[in-house]
């Protein structure tokens, strides 16, 4: 009987802790304190400007005249070049709306061509005409007047070829 009590009390005790255990009502947490709102974030610096290698080539086309022995970069419907390159003795002659000092920028680093009046004159065996036929897929002529960002083509290379002999 002893045993039979035992077994009774334990059940009877168990039973209440899983009542208990089941019916207790958690106590609310008190609320986190308030948080002071975050300062207004700083605007992001402007964007910079694109390097010439990131900027949309100008649009156009290029062409070649063996006659003259000269390439342009003409844009469509526009009967004026934005850049020829034309054979004139032992030197490539560069005209466009650019003026004064002009950065030249090509893949191989960058340079100055100094064009007056719109035009510049430079040795056929001139080392920056090389790195304009070479540049990898574009080059850029950057002066005060405006920027033009050019692919690099064959015509290029054909005219400082020919002007060389």
């Amino acid at each position: 009987m002893k045993i039979r009590r035992a077994w009774t009390g334990f059940g009877i005790a168990a039973a209440t802790l899983l009542v208990a255990g089941c019916a207790a009502v958690p106590k609310a947490e008190a609320p986190p304190p308030a948080l002071k709102p975050a300062p207004a974030p700083t605007p992001p610096p402007p964007a910079p400007e694109k390097s010439w290698e990131d900027r949309a080539l100008t649009a156009g086309a290029w062409r070649y005249d063996a006659g003259s022995r000269t390439a342009s970069f003409v844009q469509s419907g526009n009967p004026g070049p934005l850049l020829s390159l034309a054979c004139s003795g032992g030197s490539i002659r560069l005209t466009s709306g650019l003026d004064g000092d002009v950065a030249l920028r090509t893949s191989a680093g960058a340079d100055q061509i100094r064009f007056d009046g719109g035009s510049a004159s430079v040795p056929s065996g001139d080392a920056r005409l090389d790195r304009i036929a070479f540049s990898r897929g574009r080059f850029a002529l950057e002066g005060t007047t405006g920027a033009l960002t050019l692919p690099v083509q064959s015509e290029i290379g054909r005219a400082i070829e020919d002007c060389r002999g």
